[in-house]
């Protein structure tokens, strides 16, 4: 079995989570890649020994328009596709030309994983959305990372027997082994990822405060892309901050998550969380919110502790316990990178994968 793997997202978790699997499933199956030359991490992808299509997407929302639009691009790309011979195509992350792809390239099954079956708050995740149901539908099969999301998807007219959990890949590729659980500095509380509405910041801004009150050495880190105009009352008005408004890269990633003590997924909607997977893989506690596949990725109070969203009071208490008790929240940690490393190793994920695109395979 023939497989294409099609990652062209340009920045972000996509690409190291499409680059692992693909990794692990070039040790299973006869695989090819199709990336985009745009890709952040092509040089990995390049130096990685996978067979490659590269080829050029957009950099800016005009250009994405343009392409989207007049198809030649896409075009072109399908061409390069049928000249591989594959028996399905794999689509790890959703990209505004899958459906595109998906139609030039019938009858060709195909495999698409969908990441957020219930659109995140905002135009740009509804945007995200229209393209991830239309390939959706379209797909011989599809896969969610949480079973709670398989009746979602059933109601936008996905058929339950087409539709495989495969559970979110620990994302360990940041960690160096030798430095993990060696910080020294102050207790920090790391908040990290693409800031946006869903993400609670300003619900952890206020438990925080409570929480400096009674602990004023402990700091607090907020890292990531995105505007913080929502919160400036809030972020002026909390002591201890750390503030690390810029987008991450690859490379620096260790570095927060080697110098925290607890993150904090406060979210107030959610499907799954690539932070938690690699938190795990750094052996860190975490409080996360019971939202969406979250509880999934963590059992309360065996590998992590979670809270109702929204809830400030629940944050703080949270946060505050497990300064107290710094043994617990350091079996918490243990205990989420065991589970993980057992349950959501890329290995078993890269079988189940393949298991999906054969069942693909003879229904198509």
């Amino acid at each position: 079995m023939r497989i294409g793997v099609a990652y062209l997202g340009r920045r972000g978790p996509g690409g190291p989570i499409s680059f692992q699997l693909a990794q692990h499933l070039s040790k299973k199956a006869d695989i090819f890649c199709v990336i985009s030359e745009n890709a952040d991490g092509l040089r990995e992808w390049n130096d990685s020994g996978l067979a490659l299509i590269t080829t050029p997407t957009f950099r800016s929302k005009a250009e994405a328009f343009a392409t989207y639009v007049g198809s030649a691009k896409a075009q072109q790309l399908a061409r390069a596709i049928r000249e591989r011979n594959p028996d399905v195509m794999l689509y790890p992350m959703v990209h505004p030309w899958t459906p595109r792809l998906q139609h030039l390239l019938a009858p060709i099954p195909d495999v698409v994983v969908v990441h957020d079956p219930i659109p995140h708050p905002g135009f740009i995740h509804s945007l995200s959305s229209l393209w991830e149901r239309r390939s959706a539908r379209n797909a011989t099969r599809c896969v969610v990372l949480g079973r709670i999301f398989v009746e979602e998807l059933v109601k936008q007219g996905v058929r339950s027997d087409r539709i495989d959990v495969i559970p979110h890949g620990i994302l360990d590729q940041y960690v160096d082994s030798q430095k993990v659980g060696q910080n020294t500095g102050p207790t920090t509380i790391l908040f990290f990822g693409r800031i946006t509405e869903y993400k609670g910041l300003n619900v952890l801004l206020d438990a925080f405060r409570r929480l400096v009150t009674i602990r004023p050495d402990v700091q607090l880190q907020i890292v990531g892309d995105g505007s913080l105009r929502p919160y400036q009352y809030g972020l002026e008005n909390t002591p201890n901050l750390i503030i690390v408004n810029r987008w991450i890269d690859d490379s620096e990633i260790a570095t927060y998550f080697n110098r925290a003590s607890i993150l904090v997924v406060p979210y107030t909607s959610a499907s799954q969380s690539g932070v938690i997977a690699t938190a795990a893989a750094f052996s860190m506690p975490v409080v996360a919110t019971r939202v969406g596949a979250l509880p999934e990725q963590i059992e309360d109070r065996q590998t992590g502790l979670l809270i109702e969203p929204g809830s400030a009071d629940q944050l703080f208490a949270a946060m505050n316990s497990l300064l107290d008790e710094p043994e617990f929240a350091r079996s918490l940690g243990h205990n989420l990178q065991k589970r993980t490393s057992k349950t959501a190793n890329w290995d078993d994920i890269a079988t189940m994968f393949k298991e999906t695109c054969r069942k693909a395979v003879t229904s198509g």
